[in-house]
């Protein structure tokens, strides 16, 4: 086997084991086991041992990453918490003291002015939505 195919086929059998948390029907989280993750899906992320989480949201397994230290840009998909209740928006861009979101599917665009988008209780940038782990 040639010395590439040799790493790739080594970084993806890496496994790290991430903080995972259930959303439960009142919108609280519930620590639950560690889920083992491909490293090469976090090794990017600064600590990702810290910076990254698992969240069970119903039959759907969402990654996210703190911000920071990861930043938000361009067509992210940000996790955000208001009022008890879990949502998800896509970030367009920021013009002057405004900012522009859409639904997550991009059909409903959105602007709120910038103060009000900084009081909304982000819990991160969403790395990767998949339906088991």
């Amino acid at each position: 086997m040639q010395q590439s195919q040799q790493k790739s086929l080594h970084s993806e059998d890496l496994k790290v084991y991430l903080k995972t948390y259930e959303v439960l029907e009142n919108g609280q989280l519930k620590p639950v086991e560690e889920t083992p993750t491909n490293l090469i899906i976090v090794e990017n992320v600064e600590n990702f041992k810290e910076n990254t989480f698992w969240l069970k949201i119903k039959n759907l397994w969402v990654l996210v990453g703190k911000v920071p230290p990861l930043s938000i840009q361009s067509g992210d998909i940000i996790l955000f918490k208001e009022k008890g209740k879990w949502g998800m928006f896509r970030f367009i861009e920021k013009k002057e003291d405004t900012v522009i979101l859409s639904d997550v599917k991009g059909k409903k665009k959105t602007k709120v002015k910038e103060e009000n988008f900084t009081s909304i209780n982000i819990l991160g940038k969403v790395i990767r939505i998949q339906d088991k782990v």
